[in-house]
């Protein structure tokens, strides 16, 4: 064997495991919030809920995500932890302001006739039934 390929083959093998490592460095320090967990914190589930936690016990943490709706998860549904800074956009501005800019923007441009939206089929059966002859 070429000695070069054997140093160019333990080289490659040293970069992969390296960046292997700083990697799951990473994704370990970035889910550590989860032992840390207190009451009072928001957290988001990976399926998106967002809530408050409530109580934590053992593996499960109870979220409220609404007055008197609590959820219990198990730890590892947790996603991330929501901060206060993560509440405010790059520009400085509030999410809450721009939903609002963007209320009033659709609502100009809306249409004023009360047509739905795809008027081609007038029911739901007819777009299941043109499906179902494309297939045959």
């Amino acid at each position: 064997m070429d000695p070069t390929f054997l140093i160019i083959l333990v080289v490659g093998l040293g970069a992969l495991l390296f960046l292997n490592w700083r990697t799951r460095k990473q994704q370990q320090a970035k889910l550590s919030f989860r032992d840390d967990l207190t009451e009072g914190q928001q957290v988001q589930t990976i399926g998106g809920l967002i809530g408050t936690v409530v109580a934590v016990e053992g593996e499960t943490v109870t979220l409220e995500s609404g007055p008197g709706t609590q959820l219990k998860f198990v730890k590892a549904a947790l996603a991330r932890l929501i901060e206060d800074e993560d509440a405010v956009d790059d520009d400085g501005e509030d999410e809450d302001a721009l939903a609002e800019s963007d209320d009033e923007h659709v609502s100009e441009t809306s249409s004023t006739t009360d047509e739905p939206r795809n008027a081609a089929f007038e029911t739901r059966d007819e777009l299941k039934d043109m499906r179902r002859d494309d297939r045959i």
